[in-house]
């Protein structure tokens, strides 16, 4: 072969060798294997044997590569921790209009690990899996990725239903109404809408109310529990002006029995008030913000509010016009063709996000009823929200009440039938 062969060849191996090492070579190991096969194409080009030299040094691996924890660059296996106020939503896609599948809570770790297709870091976001198992696209605006240091420290945990299960929460658990159990008591499956019944009943039971059984029922099963309170709470809610939803039906001997399929029907704050009644109390409505709650649980009232885990997603300088809504909002775009998702012929959906800002979520609910059953003297609230994961009354602050009532608003305070309505 004569060495104009050999020059021309050059060129051509060395093409073919670094792509090769790129694709099968660890990164930390692709500087010396491209520096050795450097050497060998030289020895070829010269008609040398491809032996080193002694004098010849082969460069170290670099200190700082892509599988190193904390040197800023994002690969599979490198843990981040959620640095955000507000924490960061866990989105289906790699778009700030995809899918929200949650969220995690500030000081949350994340570890990034290989997503469906593609690399892990992509439009500014990342694929992580949470320290529930959950996996998605975070923003990583609002992570840090953790020094080697603090990555080999185990994990701290936030944001769990202990951290809000206090001790003077603990006085108010004879009065916790777990919405799913109580359906279970009475042979339900579990799956409701009973948030509002059960909340209502923990307000009853807050003020020495008793809600009167269910007429004519005709039943053996779950008798004398907190299950046949809360259908009886439906029922007293809803006969007069919606029967269809108060829990109750006819069976073939023309019986009363339950049907609790009407669970998954919402109640209403007209709903709530017509339980009151039956139970003999009295109610009125104050106005829907931290402060005027905590006047009417002083004055000896407990109140029943409304709120939502989720809020519309807010357009930004990044948003694409075709998938700005009316408001400020935006749709749905999970495939990721920068158009609104259609669920009609002409019909979109709007965009949601979990809220970051108030309690731990149960249940999956949405729209939601609790009960404020008491206030602690540094001016927190006693919440028992009947879907909460610990099953037991929680303490949260005024911020985290009021950021659960944004979107959702209405309050309802209930009385024994000796005072007097406001």
């Amino acid at each position: 072969m004569t060495d104009a062969i050999r020059r021309s060849l050059g060129p051509v191996i060395r093409t073919v060798g670094n792509v090769a090492i790129e694709k099968t070579v660890p990164p930390p190991l692709q500087q010396v294997a491209k520096a050795a096969m450097n050497f060998a194409v030289s020895s070829f080009e010269q008609a040398r044997p491809a032996r080193a030299q002694v004098s010849l040094e082969v460069p170290p691996p670099p200190v700082t590569n892509a599988s190193v924890q904390g040197n800023d660059r994002l690969e599979v296996g490198d843990k981040l921790q959620v640095e955000s106020g507000i924490g960061v939503n866990l989105r289906e896609r790699p778009l700030a209009s995809s899918r929200d599948l949650g969220g995690f809570r500030n000081g949350e770790r994340l570890e990034v690990i290989a997503p469906p297709q593609g690399s892990p870091e992509q439009a500014g976001f990342v694929y992580v899996r949470g320290p529930d198992g959950s996996t998605g696209w975070v923003s990583t605006s609002f992570t840090r990725e953790l020094t080697e240091a603090e990555a080999a420290q185990a994990p701290v945990a936030v944001g769990t239903p202990s951290d809000e299960n206090t001790a003077a929460s603990a006085e108010y658990q004879d009065v916790y109404v777990d919405q799913f159990g109580a359906e279970g008591d009475v042979g339900g499956d579990g799956e409701n809408a009973n948030c509002g019944p059960s909340a209502t009943l923990t307000a009853l039971r807050n003020e020495g109310l008793e809600i009167p059984p269910i007429p004519d029922l005709v039943t053996t099963h779950g008798q004398d529990t907190t299950g046949a309170e809360v259908q009886a709470v439906r029922y007293w809610g809803n006969h007069e002006n919606d029967s269809g939803d108060d829990g109750v039906g006819t069976n073939d001997q023309g019986e009363v029995v339950y049907a609790l399929g009407e669970n998954g029907s919402y109640t209403g704050t007209t709903d709530i008030e017509h339980a009151v009644t039956a139970a003999g109390g009295t109610f009125y409505r104050p106005a829907a913000n931290p402060a005027a709650i905590a006047d009417a649980i002083r004055d000896g009232s407990t109140v029943v509010i409304s709120g939502s885990f989720y809020e519309y997603s807010t357009a930004t300088d990044l948003t694409p016009e075709a998938l700005r809504a009316p408001e400020g909002r935006v749709y749905v775009d999970d495939n990721g063709d920068f158009l609104p998702d259609e669920t009609a012929p002409g019909e979109y959906t709007l965009a949601t996000e979990k809220k970051k800002d108030t309690w731990t979520q149960g249940g999956g609910a949405i729209e939601h009823f609790v009960a404020v059953v008491g206030v602690t003297d540094e001016g927190n609230f006693i919440v028992c929200d009947p879907a909460h994961p610990s099953k037991a009354p929680i303490e949260v602050s005024p911020e985290k009440l009021d950021a659960f009532m944004r979107g959702n608003r209405s309050a309802i305070a209930i009385d024994g039938p000796t005072t007097e309505a406001s």
